[in-house]
């Protein structure tokens, strides 16, 4: 359905040129004012890096289906607890975008004309039109950028199936490794990166799955907590039972041992105020 969608949005290519483009010279103009405009200067220092350049446009094209996908199966099969509000989150992730896409079209850094900007993709023999995953692209989603709204995503999965690894913090790598991919290949603006994190972030706390200091995973609105052993009590906690043990009441004494005193020739003595003593034979 969303590829439906996207597909739509991606033929009204002709009507969008215009509003794509102006749109692309406004963030880039508000990059500048901002003293963000890195695009330009990386994009032509990973030009003249031939082999730099061959990774990143390998791991731009690849990464981001590709590793997406692979954590949504791995969160499917090992954390169950962990999958509905992670694919919710992705899904909104997405709706997100699309709306974004056919309201306010943005034309990547690498078609704008007269700019100077290298596409570093088609360069290395992709062709123009961008299709990781075998997805044709859209040539004016620019923002926000779904590649880093993804890899955002997939951080935040991956710390939340491994609460109690520290190699969940390697996770972090992958969002940092996508921002700098898209905007050295000319593919997104800095805006675009700041707004696919704000998009990613937005929907996973949207759908409850939040990554907690602690080790514990909040997701769907229910805690999932770690499994950690019983703890055992300290020597002043435990109680011993012999010593709590109730002393016998006079009553248990007497029980046990027989009854109430008996004279010797065998006749019980009656109390005084129930009534004279029983006569002797």
């Amino acid at each position: 359905m969303l590829l439906q969608v996207y597909g739509y949005i991606r033929s009204l290519a002709d009507t969008r040129y215009g509003p794509a483009l102006a749109h692309g010279h406004d963030v880039l103009s508000i990059e500048k004012h901002l003293g963000l405009d890195v695009e330009l200067r990386t994009n032509h220092w990973l030009t003249r890096h031939h082999d730099l350049s061959e990774v990143a446009v390998w791991i731009y094209q690849h990464m981001h289906t590709g590793f997406t996908m692979g954590i949504l199966l791995l969160c499917y099969l090992a954390g169950p607890g962990v999958y509905r509000p992670a694919r919710n989150a992705l899904v909104l992730t997405n709706l997100a975008g699309l709306v974004v896409f056919f309201v306010l079209p943005v034309m990547p850094p690498r078609l704008l004309p007269d700019e100077g900007f290298v596409d570093s993709v088609a360069l290395a023999g992709y062709g123009t039109v961008h299709s990781p995953g075998g997805v044709e692209a859209d040539q004016f989603a620019a923002m926000p950028s779904l590649h880093m709204g993804w890899a955002v995503w997939v951080a935040v999965v991956i710390m939340a199936l491994l609460p109690r690894h520290r190699v969940r913090w390697l996770a972090v790598l992958h969002p940092v490794v996508t921002a700098i991919v898209v905007v050295i290949t000319a593919n997104h603006y800095v805006l675009d990166v700041i707004a696919g994190v704000a998009v990613s972030m937005a929907a996973l706390f949207g759908t409850g799955l939040v990554w907690a200091g602690n080790g514990t995973t909040y997701a769907a609105g229910q805690l999932i907590k770690r499994n950690r052993p019983a703890p055992v009590p300290a020597p002043a906690d435990v109680v011993d039972v012999t010593d709590t043990e109730p002393s016998p009441t006079p009553a248990a004494t007497a029980t046990a041992s027989g009854g109430p005193d008996r004279p010797s020739n065998g006749i019980t003595r009656a109390d005084s105020d129930k009534g004279p003593e029983l006569a002797s034979p």
